[in-house]
């Protein structure tokens, strides 16, 4: 059954504008009363924090430092206002970034002289991961208990604990591990794309401002006003029948590329299909973006390469029709779009030029493989170079794709002569949310460089 949800319109201003004013701080309590914040409605099973009502509405993404009284300020006085008119009567999302690093240099702390932001960072990721349920009652709790002091391991666990974390030695480890670095480091990729240099900072339709300005509410207001021509549908591939599963277009409604990204295709690759998943969730501001993000959901559906009817990434011979039901299917799809981009998104037990397996490598099909070269480049200087991975996890471009082999990306050039990209993340010895932000990173850049630009 096809499903559609266009996109809500703005439909008055609600109320009349709040400038800042002064506001009281409270005082550190073990009975944490958390406030509007606090109590926001989350949406789930998403990347990053994210408050809504709604996974169609437009996001606000807010860049925040937990060492920084200007994003204390924001979170005390202007967010409580956002959260207030525009997040709770359902026109608007908010996603949360950590800019914990500089962005001109990003092996330096934007705060302090030590990694204890980077650290809290990590934890807030950590709690968003484990229980998203206590996740903004913990981000309140850490603005309105500023501290400029370091966030060392025993200060996280006792605000954790003051805020009602549960798993508090848990996710004080992995935040001490550097586990959720790439979610935090992916802030800092961010801030250099949309010439951020700092915070508060609040971002909406590729537009963003300082987040203690006086009239926020009226300067997210003009863009939403802006988001309405664009639209996000959702539908069945087959449906009805065993090998249903969903598609998204999310259509700017303004002149731009269409690109058609695959996640999926084989069931024991979670990083391709997560990655994909995120994505959805990507709002161009100009042409279309089409996601599948579970191409194959009976084999994600038990956590299989293939099933019975074979590996599915062996069925699209170039020149003639692809060899079964869910491939045709597939195909026809992704040639109804008539894309400008094609992104498949997988992972590999290994990784390419180190043990003979292919992961951490993009292949480009041979119509624009310096694509692929920059993409890598990106992602090794703000993610694998900076982290605690060897330099062999370093993303390396593969050899390009003719339409030799039936494989959907050999198949997008040997049929549509288009740029397209098989981009693999590994498997081996990586956090599934590391693997993630590498591939939505070079899935983005991919974008990116073929003219499609997100708000």
């Amino acid at each position: 059954m096809t499903t559609k949800f266009t996109r809500r319109r703005f439909m008055t201003a609600a109320g009349g504008i709040t400038f800042l004013g002064s506001v009281g701080t409270r005082t550190v309590a073990a009975g944490f009363s958390p406030g509007v914040v606090g109590t926001a409605p989350s949406l789930q099973n998403c990347l990053y924090p994210t408050m809504g009502t709604d996974e169609t509405n437009p996001t606000l993404v807010v860049y925040v430092n937990f060492l920084s009284e200007a994003s204390q300020y924001f979170v005390q006085h202007n967010l409580e206002d956002i959260v207030r008119e525009y997040v709770l009567p359902g026109y608007l999302n908010i996603e949360l970034r950590f800019l914990s690093y500089q962005p001109g240099s990003p092996d330096e702390y934007l705060a302090g002289d030590d990694e204890g932001e980077a650290r809290a960072a990590r934890a807030a990721h950590g709690v968003w991961h484990v229980e998203p349920e206590n996740f903004w009652t913990f981000f309140e709790f850490m603005f309105w208990n500023f501290t400029t002091k370091t966030y060392t391991h025993a200060r996280l666990e006792s605000y954790m604990d003051q805020a009602g974390v549960r798993n508090i030695t848990q996710i004080a480890n992995r935040a001490y591990e550097d586990r959720y670095d790439g979610l935090v480091r992916s802030a800092t990729e961010e801030a250099v794309r949309y010439s951020i240099s700092g915070e508060p900072r609040v971002r909406l339709l590729r537009d963003h401002k300082n987040g203690n300005y006086s009239d926020i509410l009226g300067w997210i207001r003009t863009r939403l006003d802006r988001v309405t021509a664009g639209s996000v549908e959702t539908y069945s591939l087959l449906p009805g029948t065993e090998y249903e599963t969903s598609v998204y277009v999310i259509d700017s409604g303004k002149p731009g590329p269409t690109a058609f990204v695959v996640g999926g295709v084989h069931g024991e690759e979670p990083q391709g299909y997560t990655a994909a998943e995120y994505m959805t969730r990507f709002r161009p501001t100009g042409g279309k973006l089409v996601v599948v993000p579970w191409a194959n959901r009976p084999a994600v559906d038990i956590g299989a390469r293939y099933t019975e009817d074979g590996d599915l990434n062996r069925q699209f011979p170039t020149g003639s029709e692809p060899t079964s039901t869910l491939a045709r299917a597939l195909w026809d799809e992704l040639v109804s779009h008539d894309p400008d981009v094609v992104v498949d998104l997988h992972s590999s037990s290994g990784i390419y030029k180190h043990d003979g397996k292919v992961g951490q490598a993009i292949f480009p099909t041979r119509a624009t493989p310096e694509n692929a070269v920059d993409a890598c480049d990106l992602v090794n200087d703000y993610y694998i170079g900076l982290s605690e991975y060897p330099s062999y996890y370093d993303f390396d471009c593969g050899n390009s794709l003719d339409g030799s082999r039936p494989l959907l990306i050999h198949k997008v050039y040997g049929d549509l002569h288009l740029p397209g990209y098989l981009v693999e993340t590994t498997r081996k010895d990586t956090h599934l949310q590391d693997a993630v932000m590498w591939q939505v990173a070079v899935a983005r850049d991919l974008l990116w460089q073929h003219g499609m630009l997100f708000g």
